[in-house]
């Protein structure tokens, strides 16, 4: 049972849940497409009108560190429902981080079903994870830059690492005597 990287679900690792993510995690690059086209009658091909992204499907294979007793794999099931559902058994958006980029936050829910399973007479066990992200982006911490103008043509770039476009929110203070003039903020998006 080896182990490829650490999560954290809901604010909660992975072996604190009592499992541990297995080498056959296979993370999803993009969510699906929604295509929409029209086909023609009389023309060739079709008329493409746009893609959107679906939701992102996430399948966690994990490694059950103690599956000895039916006791410890009823504890197992409590601290998964524990995080995945809220108070009335209705699965809940729950984040999910991963260790190695842990700036960077999926909303999952827990969406199907999560049998496990057991080898006999051993303290193995495995259980496949299924989440769903309906908001199919990935967000980061947010960023603050702060910069001091005291120039004529002094430029500040700002930059998004995330795959969202992001507008910047510009804040103008003047801790001057007189007022700000003659200024032009550009805002260019680089494709």
């Amino acid at each position: 049972m080896a182990s490829v990287h650490k999560f954290t679900l809901g604010g909660t690792a992975d072996t604190a849940l009592g499992v541990v993510l297995l080498e056959g995690f296979d993370e999803p690059v993009l969510p699906a497409t929604r295509d929409r086209f029209v086909e023609i009658p009389g023309r060739q091909g079709r008329v493409n009108f746009d893609s959107d992204l679906g939701p992102r499907e996430i399948v966690l294979p994990l490694g059950i560190i103690d599956a000895t007793t039916p006791e410890t794999l009823a504890t197992l099931s409590r601290a998964l429902s524990a995080v995945l559902l809220d108070q009335d058994g209705h699965p809940e958006d729950v984040s999910l981080v991963f260790t190695k980029e842990p700036l960077k936050t999926y909303t999952v829910r827990y969406s199907g079903h999560m049998p496990i399973e057991r080898l006999i007479g051993s303290s193995y066990g495995e259980v496949q994870l299924p989440l769903i992200q309906a908001d199919p982006f990935v967000y980061g911490a947010s960023d603050t830059d702060s910069d001091s103008i005291t120039a004529a043509y002094q430029e500040m770039s700002i930059e998004n690492d995330g795959d969202y476009r992001t507008p910047p929110t510009i804040t103008i203070t003047n801790n001057g005597v007189g007022d700000v003039t003659g200024f032009t903020l550009v805002l260019r998006q680089i494709k």
